[in-house]
């Protein structure tokens, strides 16, 4: 990109920061109108380039709509800087000096960079949840505030990456996270949060430095919920989504999906409890038997992620939510994003995971930049690897395809980032064997079912166009 050009994007970013917000208090079916017309543009270039099946076409497109229905739906309410970064931060940062960077990046490394990174500063945390993923890692380490910002502006800088999700541990416990949001305040942190610190004082912080988006941990109802993260949370998850809507930010609900909240999860009821309290967007989780006291039990069978896959296909269409789900939107995103394809995750002592599920790692950024770090053989080898099956509705080399992930932890003698880890390919190998097959058998009923119910309809259609 030319300094020309890149100057004309910059003016029209920095307008775009200015005039969305303006738009929206003066004029709000023009920016209605705007917004439809950069999603349908959105939605030609991603056809046009779209190399796989109709159907997972079709998918991606779904999730692109939701996308700009959620801005359409999210934007008149929010902080005029959350307006603000969205607008500058998307259009100008992202999309155009992100693509450029990332272009030179492919241009010399031969590989895309990851898209986005998820940090983990601190494992601190006030709560004791039973089966948390994260409870295994020690809670003593933490990464500095100038280590943090050392790896954030590596990853802009170099790989062009404006995205980063901030877990845990409790974010908000490390004491630096705002300051880390106002000194790259050119980038989006989405922060995956207990809400339970979360009073009207911080909303309104949040607000004021408008590129902190919470995902709050929510369990279903009340019920399920304070059974697993103790008395009264639920009522105060609420009560921070009234604040932060209250000051204009951005928000959404992340759901852990288990075998016994199954039901309720995937229920219209909560979906619509959440939209009534402000959540624009919703992440769900699967279960996984790692971390605290890992319970078979808790695991949803197939069938169940089906029906949550449906469920979730279903409200995008109907629901004003974008939710979207870590594992069964393999086929929206070409299978699986880890080992730096379009993610990774850095823990707390430093070291590099592929996916905040997946607990080995080979380096540490403490010893590596965090580009050696993603140009590891064991990563590249995963990248080039994938997708790792033909239907990339089983993306995962944890729980589609163990024997992957086995296989080459051991191939590359990765180690276990705290005691206890390699439980997953040794101890709960065979279980997490069994529901691959339970998945990949529920999931061709399924179509089964769902072909035999199409052609049933067409054969109704044709003998209603012949009477």
């Amino acid at each position: 990109m030319t300094s020309l050009a890149k100057m004309k994007n910059y003016l029209l970013g920095k307008g775009m920061a200015a005039f969305l917000p303006a738009l929206s208090r003066h004029s709000p079916d023009t920016l209605v109108a705007m917004m439809d017309r950069m999603s349908k543009t959105g939605i030609e270039i991603m056809t046009r380039q779209h190399r796989g099946t109709p159907e997972d076409l079709g998918r991606r497109i779904d999730s692109a709509r939701g996308f700009f229905e959620m801005a359409k739906r999210a934007f008149p309410r929010l902080s005029r800087a959350t307006q603000q970064k969205l607008a500058f931060n998307l259009f100008f940062n992202a999309i155009c000096v992100g693509d450029e960077v990332r272009t030179a990046y492919k241009a010399k490394h031969g590989e895309t960079p990851p898209f986005f990174l998820l940090l983990s500063p601190s494992m601190a945390c006030d709560l004791r949840c039973p089966g948390c993923y994260a409870w295994k890692y020690p809670k003593d380490q933490s990464l500095s505030k100038e280590k943090v910002a050392e790896i954030i502006r590596e990853a802009r800088d170099d790989m062009g990456v404006y995205f980063i999700a901030v877990t845990g541990g409790e974010p908000t416990v490390w004491p630096h996270l705002e300051e880390i949001a106002a000194e790259f305040d050119d980038v989006f942190f989405m922060v995956y949060t207990h809400g339970q610190r979360i009073d009207e004082t911080m909303a309104e912080r949040f607000g004021k430095l408008g590129n902190i988006y919470p995902a709050i941990s929510v369990e279903g109802d009340e019920t399920f919920t304070d059974a697993r993260r103790g008395e009264g949370v639920y009522q105060r998850v609420l009560r921070a989504m009234d604040d932060l809507q209250k000051h204009g930010v951005l928000f959404g609900y992340s759901l852990t999906h288990t075998k016994r909240n199954h039901d309720t999860a995937c229920s219209e009821q909560f979906m619509d409890t959440m939209i009534e309290h402000g959540a624009a967007f919703g992440w769900v989780f699967q279960y996984i038997p790692i971390g605290r006291e890992p319970d078979l039990a808790l695991v949803p069978t197939g069938r169940q992620r089906v029906e949550r896959r449906e469920k979730i296909l279903a409200a995008r269409k109907n629901k004003p939510l974008l939710v979207f789900d870590f594992w069964n939107d393999g086929d929206s995103v070409d299978g699986c994003i880890a080992w730096g394809r379009k993610y990774l995750h850095i823990t707390a002592r430093g070291y590099v995971e592929p996916c905040v599920f997946v607990h080995f790692a080979k380096d540490s950024i403490h010893e590596k930049t965090l580009g050696e770090c993603v140009r590891s053989a064991a990563f590249r080898e995963m990248r080039q690897k994938a997708p790792y099956h033909a239907d990339r509705r089983l993306p995962c080399p944890q729980i589609d395809h163990p024997h992957i992930l086995r296989d080459l932890v051991e191939k590359h003698h990765m180690f276990p980032t705290h005691d206890g880890a390699e439980d997953i390919i040794g101890a709960h190998f065979d279980f997490l064997c069994q529901t691959a097959n339970s998945f990949a058998h529920a999931l061709a009923e399924s179509d089964r079912k769902h072909s035999a119910q199409c052609k049933a309809c067409a054969v109704v259609e044709s003998c209603n166009q012949n009477a």
